[in-house]
């Protein structure tokens, strides 16, 4: 035990008063002043301090952000109190200029890029452009475009977590791959006509009868719905501004709904391009669902810090072994497949050791109405990587296929980076 320590008190009398303390009390009251300073995060700290959080970020912007603006000075109101601050994004504003130069070029009727982070769900690029010029709504926000056969990348993870299928089993179907008929899938009987490629290679080709096949025979609709809310359907994805959810119109009991839903031959299953950037991120981090994040730090007119946004690794929706499967399966779109033409001769000079994979889709659509071009994929170079979803919509004349502008904003974001 240790000693004693002896203090004087002095008095306004000039009184002398002698306490004698054990050593080990002094130290515990001198940690209770110091130790709040060691306690938290100081993100924590701000949130209780301030009461800036995500969800009021979220409903500070969620007007501006709608519209397509990103201000810069703002004015958080909290319990009838006025905060002016300073925004710092998570935009990068050379890839960001890239790709409205790219969309400008080739001036589609509408044109959606959403570039993130796959790792922490930064987003790195938010482009929207319109041939009219009214770039007053900021499209990457709405969830109104049929996903089409970016579905297929739900419907290929599912069949692989769960040990029913990987790149190399093959499912028999007979047709066009553009096709898709009840016939064909619920009641295949191989003949002299059937085809058997790969999972890989009917991936690549996005052959609407095996994926229709894989959901109904391999998957079930019970575990194909449960997938695909995993991957963020019908879900919030946390996002730090205000997104719509992703719809799905699954019946589980019904064989045509799952085919229908897992070759992604359907308008009612709906994608917004925030949510298919996340998509395409799982396949490059390990297999999780990252929260979109715009805003990195929100700082008061004093220079103290307000906000300052919490990234996290996400949520595990499907095994790392899985994630690796879909990557092969990427690759070969963009290999052997429906983006080849776009990706012809890319692997050259700085682009040569850049893995790139992703997935195409292309439906008609009502909102707006046109021709709806998808590309959604990742991109990664000794340990950098990059998640992102590409859309085109072409009424009559068809301008540039999303798979063409995704490859720009790769080139520039690996040529800058190195």
């Amino acid at each position: 035990m240790s000693e004693p320590l002896q203090i004087k008190f002095l008095s306004n009398r000039r009184l002398t008063f002698t306490w004698l303390v054990p050593m080990w009390l002094i130290l515990l009251v001198a940690g209770l002043v110091v130790a709040p300073q060691n306690l938290g995060t100081k993100s924590w700290q701000r949130q209780e301090i301030w009461g800036v959080d995500r969800p009021l970020v979220r409903h500070t912007l969620a007007r501006a952000i709608s519209a397509n603006r990103y201000p810069q000075k703002i004015t958080i109101r909290r319990d009838s109190k006025n905060y002016p601050a300073t925004i710092q994004y998570t935009l990068d504003p050379q890839l960001q200029n890239t790709v409205a130069q790219v969309f400008n070029h080739f001036d589609p009727d509408y044109g959606v890029f959403v570039a993130l982070d796959p790792d922490n769900g930064e987003i790195l690029a938010l482009v929207n452009h319109r041939r009219d010029g009214n770039n007053s709504e900021n499209l990457a926000l709405k969830a109104s475009y049929p996903a089409a056969s970016v579905f297929k990348i739900i419907t290929a993870a599912a069949a692989i977590d769960i040990g029913k299928a990987n790149a190399n089993t093959v499912i028999p179907f007979n047709g066009k791959t553009t096709s898709l008929y009840r016939k064909n899938v619920l009641e295949h009987k191989d003949n002299q006509w059937t085809r058997r490629l790969p999972l890989s290679s009917a991936f690549a080709k996005s052959v609407n009868t095996v994926f229709a096949r894989l959901g109904v025979r391999f998957v079930g609709g019970k575990t194909l719905l449960a997938y695909a809310e995993a991957f963020g359907f019908r879900q919030g994805l946390g996002a730090d501004f205000t997104l719509e959810a992703s719809a799905i119109d699954l019946d589980p009991t019904d064989d045509w709904s799952i085919a229908e839903t897992a070759a992604g031959y359907t308008r009612t299953t709906t994608l917004s391009p925030v949510h298919g950037a996340v998509i395409a991120a799982a396949a490059v981090n390990g297999g999780r669902r990252v929260q979109p994040t715009l805003v990195r730090t929100i700082v008061g007119e004093d220079g103290l810090i307000l906000y300052e946004a919490k990234t996290t690794t996400g949520k595990k929706i499907v095994k790392a072994d899985t994630a690796r499967e879909l990557q092969s399966l990427m690759q070969q779109t963009v290999i052997n497949g429906s983006a080849r033409t776009s990706f012809k001769n890319f692997a050259r000079g700085t682009m040569e050791a850049v893995n790139v994979g992703g997935k195409t889709g292309s439906l008609t659509g009502e909102t707006p109405a046109g021709r709806y071009d998808w590309f959604v994929g990742y991109a990664e170079k000794n340990g950098r990587k990059l998640a992102f979803a590409a859309m085109c919509i072409n009424r009559k004349v068809w301008y540039v296929k999303s798979a063409t502008v995704a490859r720009k904003a790769v080139e520039h974001f690996f040529r800058e980076t190195g």
